[in-house]
């Protein structure tokens, strides 16, 4: 009897590493399609051993960047950047291990992430003056490029950016909140890994783009190592806070500055409402002192928007765009 038991566990284990087996085949190869489906819309260009992808549309000065936050890529300006082409150049780009970028060896913190936004721009031959507009962790090295690098940037637009104090304001909430992210984005990761979203894409959500565009991301998601990257750029989070805090960014002196800032705030579920309140109010008084970074600025509240403002009501993006080149035209 005992001897009979152990052969049906035997067929059942040998059963389950044939279907684990068999769904790691189908995943690669689901992937593989993938890939080969939907390449890189722009070009790959060479940051030092790995290459980084960036897509330019449109034409004029002076030049449009668009950085995207974390776990996002050059798709969440889909309904943003085809607009701004039509009245000036605009480029969007993934840093490195996300959309079509090859992953990076160097640590995801804030300062490499410019350096390699800088390197980027000048192997690719883009050419400035640049208005750089970053969203959430984008704005903020948006920030850092342009106190780095001053005399490139003739205009700036933050879209509900990260402040590199949000962390030691609310440490013990914020950190709760990093903790809680890496742990459900490992998840995603492993179904990723898998070849299991390759195989079924459709159950990648839509974030509000266009169908098209919907398409690519759900290919990129399942088939790049978007997953790895946002975790890698979690687990340093605190360092690059303390990198931006060290820089000491206290004015842009009369740089043309806009900030676009949600309107509806994302209540966290695993927050207590008080805490969800001080969140809130904490990021709002982030806001408001992002603003006061410039002598020539204004803060616009995006009623009708969450976090992803690009998204929500990306003609205000757009108009904030169209805002400073104009003033810079002049």
């Amino acid at each position: 009897m005992k001897t009979k038991f152990l052969r049906i566990v035997s067929v059942v284990m040998l059963v389950i590493v044939i279907l684990a087996l068999g769904t790691l085949i189908a995943g690669a190869v689901a992937k593989s399609n993938l890939a080969k489906k939907y390449p890189a819309p722009g070009q790959l260009v060479d940051v030092g051993g790995y290459k980084m992808h960036i897509s330019c549309t449109g034409q004029g000065s002076p030049t449009i960047i668009l950085g995207a936050g974390s776990m996002e890529n050059s798709l969440t300006w889909a309904k943003v950047q085809p607009e701004v082409a039509r009245f000036t150049r605009v480029c969007s780009y993934d840093r490195a291990g996300y959309g079509w970028s090859e992953p990076s060896p160097r640590s995801r913190t804030a300062t490499t992430m410019e350096e390699e936004l800088h390197t980027l721009l000048v192997n690719a031959n883009i050419q400035g003056p640049y208005v750089l507009v970053g969203h959430s962790l984008g704005g903020m090295l948006m920030r850092v490029y342009t106190h780095n690098y001053p005399d490139e940037v003739v205009g700036l637009v933050l879209v509900d950016s990260l402040h590199e104090e949000q962390i030691i304001r609310l440490p013990e909430i914020q950190k709760r909140n990093l903790q809680e992210g890496v742990s459900q984005v490992r998840m995603l990761a492993l179904l990723s890994s898998t070849g299991i979203m390759a195989l079924a894409p459709q159950a990648i959500p839509n974030p509000g783009i266009p169908d098209d565009a919907y398409a690519q991301l759900q290919a990129i998601t399942a088939t790049s190592g978007i997953f790895k990257t946002t975790i890698a750029e979690f687990n340093v989070m605190e360092e690059s806070f303390t990198e931006v805090r060290a820089l000491r960014i206290t004015s842009f002196g009369d740089l043309p500055l806009i900030v676009l800032s949600a309107g509806r705030f994302e209540v966290n579920p695993v927050l207590s409402d008080a805490e969800n309140q001080q969140v809130r109010e904490g990021w709002q008084a982030q806001q408001s002192e992002q603003a006061a970074l410039s002598s020539d600025s204004k803060q616009v509240i995006a009623e009708q928007s969450g976090h992803n403002i690009q998204l929500d009501q990306p003609d205000l993006v757009v108009e904030a765009i169209q805002e400073i080149v104009d003033a810079n035209r002049k």
